[in-house]
């Protein structure tokens, strides 16, 4: 059994300073709040450590959202914080921490979560047939299926991606962002983004923050889907991950029986043919001031 600190990231991509500037890029301000109590992952020492949290302008006032911090929120400084900016509404959606402390400045368990409740983390440390082995018998079946056909992998074809994930998420009547929108994250990134591609068939979108590969956006046609492509832009991603010096793959969400949603199953049970350890978030927390 592998160590369960092997699956903890050391940072989430929400606390980046290039998530940061993608934010403020499509109309948040980021505002980073100093927590000097802060216990590094994997390390028994105490070091300072900045928290982002994304501030939006509704009119006169604000909705605020702080998302996948580690440690203890400094609450009384977001306090200070939702008071200067006057925050009708504020979320927080933690790695951890003490659920009193958010009950004591009056948050409530929110039924609507703004990210995935629990996600599913591969080891990239081993090497690349180590990693194959860990896959479940029907990930290895079809990827030895579609491996016997040689595909071409295209690498950082930005627009051919946006183009395949639009028109899968139009057939499964999913919202996308905006052709601007998605740019501005790619730009952000730089060159801790990268995409894959096979052909006008299948492809994923792949933020690294910290050695940990997220996988953010993925999309097929019809007939990628029924060739079982996605298979191959995973384990593919995985290894461009790996090269890049990535140790964690993160699927970025699955399904949660605690906040069910139909619609996530089907992406999950592909998700978890990849092995890895399922990590679970405490929820969503949710906070109305009003009158401010």
């Amino acid at each position: 059994m592998e160590n369960p600190e092997s699956f903890e990231i050391e940072e989430d991509l929400r606390q980046s300073v290039e998530y940061g500037r993608y934010m403020e890029g499509i109309g948040w301000k980021t505002v980073k709040i100093l927590n000097s109590k802060f216990e590094a992952p994997n390390k028994h020492q105490v070091q300072n450590n900045k928290f982002q949290i994304f501030l939006r302008r509704l009119g006169p006032v604000c909705i605020a959202k702080l998302q996948r911090t580690k440690g203890e929120f400094p609450m009384e400084k977001i306090e200070i914080i939702l008071k200067e900016y006057r925050v009708m509404m504020a979320k927080l959606e933690p790695e951890g921490g003490r659920l009193e402390e958010y009950k004591k400045y009056k948050y409530r368990l929110s039924g609507w979560p703004l990210l995935g409740t629990k996600t599913l983390r591969v080891n990239l440390r081993p090497a690349e047939e180590e990693i194959f082995k860990s896959f479940k018998k029907d990930a290895r079946y079809e990827l030895r299926k579609i491996e016997s056909r040689k595909w071409t992998i295209e690498k950082d074809y930005f627009n051919k991606f946006y183009g395949i994930w639009k028109m899968s998420a139009k057939r499964k009547n999913l919202w996308v962002p905006g052709e601007k929108e998605y740019k501005n994250l790619v730009t952000s990134f730089g060159k801790n983004v990268f995409c894959l591609t096979i052909e006008d068939l299948a492809g994923a979108l792949v933020l690294v923050h910290k050695k940990t590969a997220f996988y953010y956006y993925a999309g097929s046609t019809r007939e990628g889907m029924k060739l079982d492509l996605p298979y191959l832009i995973v384990w593919e991603a995985m290894k461009e991950a790996k090269k890049r010096g990535c140790i964690l793959w993160d699927f970025e969400g699955i399904y949660d029986g605690r906040w069910p949603n139909k619609d996530w199953q089907g992406f999950s049970h592909f998700k978890k043919s990849f092995g890895g350890k399922e990590i679970e978030f405490p929820g969503s927390f949710e906070k109305w001031r009003w009158p401010l």
